[in-house]
């Protein structure tokens, strides 16, 4: 299947890793199908982007690589929306602002992306009672990321 998209222009995916959003993103939610896309020469971001709008695409994060001590409980009542019965199944991202100044990079820990990688739906969470926010510098992990992806 050929899409276009923000950041790698035409390619041609497969549709079993099209993931599929109950509820669509935050202010997207008319937008259900996605596709987690690896960028070149890049082991840490990732896109996300929108099958049918190419200029809607956003860059995720595997949290755990920056943000260590990040702990979050996905409630049994998600786990059943996305037919999660083992925890093997869950992948867990967060979306990350870039401004022109690197260094002001931030990553939104309150409202995580949860996919059930087997079967590919996944909904956006917002956490309660947590002292995540929607913008969390990154710049200050990234050094210590970039010296492990380095030394694989």
């Amino acid at each position: 299947m050929i899409i276009n998209t923000k950041y790698l222009g035409e390619i041609d995916i497969k549709k079993e890793r099209i993931i599929k959003f109950k509820k669509g993103l935050l202010g997207f939610e008319n937008l259900k199908e996605y596709v987690i896309l690896n960028l070149p020469n890049n082991e840490v971001f990732q896109c996300l982007q929108c099958i049918k709008d190419p200029e809607v695409a956003f860059i995720i994060i595997n949290p755990f690589l920056f943000f260590k001590d990040y702990d979050i409980e996905v409630d049994n009542e998600e786990l059943e929306k996305l037919k999660i019965s083992d925890k093997n199944q869950l992948a867990l991202y967060n979306i990350v602002t870039i401004p022109k100044d690197i260094k002001k990079m931030t990553a939104n820990l309150l409202a995580p992306i949860v996919i059930n990688v087997k079967n590919k739906l996944a909904n956006q969470i917002v956490l309660e009672n947590t002292n995540y926010k929607t913008k969390h510098f990154v710049y200050n992990e990234t050094k210590e990321v970039n010296e492990n992806v380095s030394s694989k």
